[in-house]
């Protein structure tokens, strides 16, 4: 009788020599590793937004106070930047807001660009925004803002679709001006003025306006204010209609002027009898 031996079990694996005669006489199905999925398409997306070069910085974590009661405060990550893509919608945005804006009423170039620098929008991320009255708060806001070269964009992109032009509005501006409140020149300049209109639309706007009856339309202005100013000495009356002509816009020469034609005019062919009603302004007209 042959003797058999016990199995001899390795303590720190087995021979080289065992593992081949192992192999031979039980063989072992061989493992193969799971090949690396493909990346997705949302994976390229987020790789290539990583790789995007951020405008306003790197994102931070900063403190800001917790909430449901607690006292302790959390990190919140806060971008300093946006990525190219969301800076794209942040154009789109702001343009959509300022066609809107033009859509309820005429603005100049300066207006339009003012309306786009006090603009602000929103985080597309929804981070939560750090306390104010800290650096990472200035930095935060400054990254919702445009810069000057997206304004610029968006000022010269309206212009040519026809949405801001400042000769047309200048040209609206003074026909109110002059036929509906009956303003002087200068009341005319000081409105396309208040409106921050170029200065090549204000020229053209004023040359287009006739000078020639200036005084007509002041004198014009002047007896029907008069109408309103009785019982008062004919120095007082012609102060009052020549400072109210002033406010329309109509220079000092041409106010008192069309004031005193009124004052006096009107008593040299309306001085009434002592039972007729009428407008009087003294005994003695004011040479």
């Amino acid at each position: 009788m042959t003797d058999e031996l016990a199995p001899v079990t390795p303590l720190f694996g087995a021979s080289p020599a065992g593992r081949q005669s192992a192999s031979k006489a039980d063989p072992v199905e061989p493992t193969t590793e799971p090949a690396p999925s493909r990346p997705t398409m949302r994976d390229a997306a987020s790789s290539a937004a990583q790789s995007r070069p951020s405008t306003g910085g790197t994102p931070r974590l900063v403190s800001i106070p917790g909430g449901q009661g607690e006292t302790q405060a959390f990190t919140a990550v806060v971008p300093a930047g946006m990525d190219s893509e969301s800076r794209l919608r942040l154009v789109e945005e702001a343009q959509e807001t300022l066609v809107r804006a033009l859509a309820r009423s005429d603005r100049s170039t300066e207006e339009a660009r003012r309306l786009l620098r006090d603009w602000r929008g929103e985080d597309p991320r929804g981070a939560q925004a750090p306390e104010d009255g800290s650096d990472e708060a200035a930095e935060y806001e400054a990254s919702l803002r445009l810069d000057d070269d997206e304004t610029e964009r968006i000022i010269e992109r309206c212009t040519e679709l026809g949405y801001l032009d400042d000769f047309r509005l200048a040209e609206l501006l003074v026909h109110k001006a002059r036929d509906k409140k009956r303003s002087g020149i200068q009341g005319v300049e000081r409105a396309l003025r208040d409106r921050h209109l170029s200065t090549e639309a204000i020229q053209e706007a004023l040359a287009e306006i006739d000078r020639d009856d200036e005084l007509e339309r002041a004198t014009e202005l002047a007896t029907e204010r008069a109408r309103r100013v009785t019982g008062v000495e004919p120095d007082a009356a012609i102060r009052r209609i020549a400072g109210f002509l002033a406010r329309r816009g109509y220079s000092a020469g041409v106010a008192f002027a069309a004031a005193r034609e009124a004052v006096q005019g009107g008593a040299r062919t309306r001085r009434p009898a002592s039972d007729s009603a009428g407008v009087f302004f003294g005994a003695t007209p004011v040479e």
